[in-house]
């Protein structure tokens, strides 16, 4: 069995000592997003007619989940087409068309990057003004816990 020098233990205790000796708020700090996110909400809502839309950003594994829900209070259909920007200068998502019932609620997601913040562009296929929600970030969560 090897013997472990003298020079071993002490930096060992020196980097332990260090360690222990930061104070908590160094300890828990975390990476800032890209975009400067304290300030902003993970959640935005609007109203299009009888229609509420909402959209929530959090992190999940390794990308940002923008889930958005589309709640539609009236007595007939409605058909939006949406998509997001990514504000950090990533990519835009491929827009889709969402239909919604009178009554009814449809949840969905996007998926971007990890520690952006992301703008939802919802438009009415019938046409007239278009919402914008957010932006919206999801807080930073490593995956590294300590005991």
């Amino acid at each position: 069995m090897q013997e472990i020098s003298r020079r071993t233990v002490l930096v060992g205790a020196v980097t332990a000592t260090a360690a222990l000796s930061l104070p908590p708020s160094a300890a828990e700090a975390k990476p800032k997003p890209i975009a400067e996110a304290a300030a902003l909400d993970p959640t935005s809502c609007a109203m299009l007619g009888s229609t509420q839309a909402c959209v929530t950003a959090r992190s999940a594994m390794d990308v940002t989940s923008l889930q958005y829900t589309l709640t539609n209070s009236g007595e007939a259909p409605a058909s939006f087409t949406i998509s997001y920007v990514d504000v950090d200068g990533g990519p835009e998502g491929n827009p889709r068309t969402v239909s919604v019932g009178p009554g009814e609620t449809v949840i969905d997601y996007f998926y971007g990057e990890l520690q952006h913040c992301f703008t939802l562009h919802i438009c009415p296929e019938s046409g007239g003004d278009c919402v914008v929600l957010g932006p919206v970030c999801a807080e930073y969560t490593s995956g590294w816990m300590m005991y």
